[in-house]
């Protein structure tokens, strides 16, 4: 009797996969709502639940009283409290709640799906049209859903959800390390078992004389042979139809063609790379917006206002400022999302308050700056009539106009770079931190007049001593 209970026990064993609860945990630390749909009854879904993190307050079930309404349970059938549609929400406070799926009759016969099922964290027993009722619930009250499934009975559900992952049940591919040290580890067993001799031992078969032309394919297989026929098993139960005994194999067609994202094993931490690299484009195309929209307003007053005033730009000048800008677009992109995910969320759109008030702000100042810049040049020029159409020749506005452009770019690029918490931040970004490096060294050789013949070059004039002075400390204050 005791060998039988030992046997059951192994047989009905069925462990958590070993990277859920620490995958759940830090979508849980990152400020997401983590919510299990299951088939399982409500006692093993609240016990799992607890075990990866989704429940971390006492458990209440919601159950079908003896004489008629329902009431919350607690799993010891300790705390009872009386089920009131208007109470959930300050009831999950406290607890954690459950229901199970033959709940969701009485809830949509009495209008409190809205009022109950936000606020539960485990649905068992529930069918799958119930998984697609509570999706659309929660689009209903306004929250945005990503949702895992692995079978043709979540199909429904990941269409409704936001974000839908199919999860395919094979085996997680073997890291290269493990590979090469489980080859060495057969390599070396391989060489230390020597064939026994024939007379050693007794109780020896001798193997008949037809068997020596079996004997090549004895003979013990590779690494590579190894893996190539596991997975060419693992792509015959894909393609064929499951016998009833197996465990049920997904095929390619079931949650996969209903969801945008597959992943190729059945594990949840695909969702942190999906969220990591969302929230990365997310804040990257928010700066984009921020740093083409300053670059735009600039020069639409460079090439308007000042334009009519005779300030022109020569081909020298433009093409260097041109590599700039290419630099900082290309360098800018190689920031890399940090690994671990923050509770903070970036803003959720581009049209909002932070965006207009962040670019409005940045281009009154920079429009300061070039506009006082521009005046003080002007003061050191003589009294002459610049027609807007003429050709380029170098003068001390020109020059100036150039040098405060130069550090205007400098600035929009390194304030609206968005690193930490989402991305790699401006020291971590080695390419774009050598970048902007470059352009300050420049900008300050050439404010500074250190090789008159690149200045030569560039087609720009002498700036007077105080002048000098005042572009250099006018830049480190913006």
């Amino acid at each position: 009797m005791v060998f039988l209970g030992h046997f059951c026990n192994q047989v009905f064993n069925c462990p958590i996969r070993s990277d859920s609860a620490s995958v759940l945990l830090e979508l849980e630390q990152s400020s997401h709502d983590l919510v299990m749909i299951t088939g399982d009854q409500a006692l093993t879904a609240c016990h799992v639940a607890s075990q990866v993190n989704i429940c971390s307050k006492p458990v209440l079930i919601l159950t079908r009283m003896k004489t008629s309404g329902f009431e919350w349970v607690s799993p010891d059938e300790t705390d009872r409290v009386p089920y009131r549609a208007e109470e959930v929400k300050e009831l999950s406070e406290s607890h954690d709640l459950c229901i199970s799926g033959d709940c969701f009759e009485m809830l949509q016969r009495t209008d409190a799906v809205v009022q109950v099922i936000p606020h539960v964290k485990v649905f068992a027993r529930v069918a799958p049209e119930q998984k697609e009722l509570v999706l659309t619930t929660f689009k209903t009250v306004g929250r945005m859903t990503l949702m895992c499934g692995d079978g043709t009975n979540d199909v429904g559900a990941l269409k409704q959800a936001h974000v839908g992952i199919a999860l395919l049940n094979a085996e997680p591919v073997q890291k290269a390390g493990s590979k090469s040290q489980s080859s060495k580890l057969e390599s070396k067993s391989g060489k230390l078992k020597k064939p026994k001799p024939a007379n050693e031992s007794s109780s020896q078969l001798v193997p008949p004389a037809s068997s020596s032309a079996k004997a090549p394919s004895s003979r013990p297989l590779t690494a590579a042979e190894k893996q190539r026929e596991k997975l060419q098993k693992m792509l015959d139960e894909m393609n064929d139809e499951s016998d009833g005994r197996s465990a049920p194999i997904v095929k390619l067609g079931d949650a996969s063609m209903a969801s945008p994202f597959t992943a190729k094993h059945a594990s949840v931490a695909p969702t942190l790379d999906i969220i990591r690299q969302g929230r990365s484009t997310l804040v990257t195309t928010l700066q984009m917006f921020k740093i083409l929209g300053l670059n735009c307003l600039a020069t639409a007053y460079v090439l308007s206002v000042m334009y009519l005033d005779g300030v022109k730009l020569g081909d020298v000048q433009a093409t260097i400022s041109g590599v700039f800008t290419a630099a900082f677009f290309l360098f800018i992109s190689h920031a890399r999302p940090l690994q671990a995910l923050s509770a903070e969320r970036p803003h959720p759109n581009i049209f909002c308050a932070y965006v207009f008030l962040s670019i409005l702000g940045q281009f009154a100042m920079h429009l300061f700056f070039l506009m006082s810049a521009v005046n003080l040049a002007s003061k050191y020029m003589p009294e002459e009539c610049i027609e807007p159409d003429s050709e380029f020749h170098p003068n001390l506005v020109n020059t100036v106009s150039y040098m405060v452009n130069m550090m205007i770019q400098v600035a929009t690029f390194a304030v609206n770079y968005m690193g930490h918490p989402f991305n790699q931040s401006i020291s971590e970004n080695k390419p774009f931190k050598y970048a902007l490096y470059s352009a300050v060294v420049f900008f300050t050789v050439i404010t500074s007049d250190m090789f008159r013949d690149l200045n030569d070059y560039m087609k720009l004039e002498p700036l007077p001593e105080g002048m000098r002075s005042k572009l250099l400390l006018w830049a480190m204050l913006m």
